[in-house]
């Protein structure tokens, strides 16, 4: 069959059998009959080889649109296969909005709930956090309707499960009414961000910041609701187009982590420029939907761990000085958001308020480095990798960092007993054997 790679290119899959359900009975029959592993691609934005396969690769493309949506109570159901740019028209029209989104809008909504995707908000939870009930196909071809009333364990654990419990066909999303955000983006002295920044997280809905470790000032960016004019909403056309265009700026940063490729002693100069190609500030209206998203199409492989909340900013600190330190070339910047804790069995928030760090390489530069070095500081603040972002832990890393770990493994053979979803990957992950 068709060789299958992800969206960085580092992660590549030759699957036995490909299948492209259009239906919930053709995913059953896919799970049920196909080769294992069986495994579920969306849009390739995991960099760890959770999709990987050489059984069965399922893509969800034909298994999209919103299947209602109930303005009393707030909620929106919707096929996992469909993909964040296109939900957000659709669901304005309903008088309904995701209560937050990340940047990146090209992924399927369930790859994006079974990673634990996110925003930024201390009061915000993950997009895994606003699920309140989903309709999962398990590995004997039985569909389980899971809600905090119906299958409540399946339901705690699996809205953070990376398919590893089965292949999610709809999900019900806790909505809000629409509203617009007023954007604004501002450069800041690093050591002013770290004085100011519990003010700053405290003072706007949303607040995160992105640090070239080379320069001394942060970009700054902030999100807050707003009554002000806003353009009439984009279509979901208009919002798929606006994330694959390519900028100039983008193909200026692209050259300038190209040049630092093969020269990795301009790090440095280039960091610095392009901090200084952020100066001054900006402020423009959006509705929600398409204030969250940017363009992002200088492909990179990603690394990003939560780490307690409090310990945010010395962790990034440590981190910045490390890469000065050794010299590490690269030319994406560090991004730091705020999360709210949940209560999913696996989600990187369990049970924690946190900051996540993500560190970026671009595509086709080694990484080893600065992932290596980024990751054992992540460790010594006792971080929780995002699961569909690099790591190198396993079972023994993950039973002491979540407390329900024994309890999920457990759910998981009962639901899985042969393993059928489980590739190389993440066997490493449980811990289980081959056999």
């Amino acid at each position: 069959m068709a060789a299958w790679t992800n969206w960085s290119g580092f992660v590549r899959a030759a699957p036995q059998r490909s299948v492209n359900p259009g239906t919930e009975a053709e995913i059953v029959a896919a799970v049920r009959d196909g080769p294992a592993p069986v495994r579920v691609a969306g849009t390739g934005h995991s960099f760890t080889p959770i999709v990987e396969s050489n059984g069965s690769l399922l893509s969800l493309d034909g298994i999209a649109g919103v299947v209602r949506t109930d303005a009393n109570a707030q909620t929106a159901t919707v096929r996992a296969g469909s993909k964040i740019h296109a939900l957000g028209r659709p669901l304005y029209d309903a008088g309904l909005a995701l209560k937050n989104q990340g940047d990146i809008d090209r992924q399927a909504i369930a790859g994006a709930v079974g990673t634990g995707t996110h925003g930024t908000g201390p009061t915000l939870g993950s997009l895994s956090s606003e699920v309140t009930a989903f309709r999962l196909v398990s590995a004997s071809g039985e569909v389980l309707e899971c809600s905090a009333q119906a299958n409540a364990d399946v339901w705690s654990a699996g809205r953070v499960s990376f398919g590893s419990l089965g292949v999610m066909s709809e999900i019900t999303m806790s909505a809000r009414s629409i509203y617009k955000l007023r954007e604004r983006n501002w450069l800041m002295p690093a050591a002013v961000c770290w004085h100011e920044l519990a003010k700053l997280r405290d003072a706007h809905r949303h607040f995160e910041f992105f640090w070239f470790p080379y320069a001394d000032d942060v970009v700054a960016k902030s999100l807050d609701e707003t009554d002000d004019e806003a353009p009439a909403p984009k279509t979901s056309e208009h919002m798929r187009l606006r994330g694959e265009r390519v900028t100039n700026d983008q193909r200026l940063f692209n050259l300038g982590c190209t040049i630092a490729k093969f020269l990795p002693s301009l790090s440095p100069a280039l960091q610095r420029m392009f901090t200084r190609a952020a100066m001054g500030t900006s402020d423009r209206v959006r509705w929600s939907h398409e204030a969250f998203p940017s363009p992002r199409n200088v492909k990179f492989n990603e690394m990003e761990y939560a780490v307690p909340a409090a310990n945010g900013a010395d962790c990034i600190q440590e981190i910045a000085e490390a890469v000065r330190n050794k010299k590490i070339a690269t030319c994406f910047p560090l991004e730091f958001r705020f999360v709210k804790a949940d209560d999913i069995w696996l989600s990187p928030f369990y049970k924690r308020d946190a900051v996540t760090i993500s560190v970026h390489q671009f595509a086709g530069q080694d990484f080893t480095t600065l992932f290596d070095t980024a990751e054992a500081i992540f460790k010594r603040y006792g971080g929780r990798p995002h699961w569909g972002k690099m790591h190198t832990l396993g079972a023994r890393e993950f039973e002491a960092l979540y407390p329900k770990w024994d309890d999920y493994r457990a759910l998981r053979r009962k639901l899985d007993p042969t393993g059928r979803f489980l590739n190389s990957h993440l066997r490493h992950v449980f811990g289980e054997s081959d056999g």
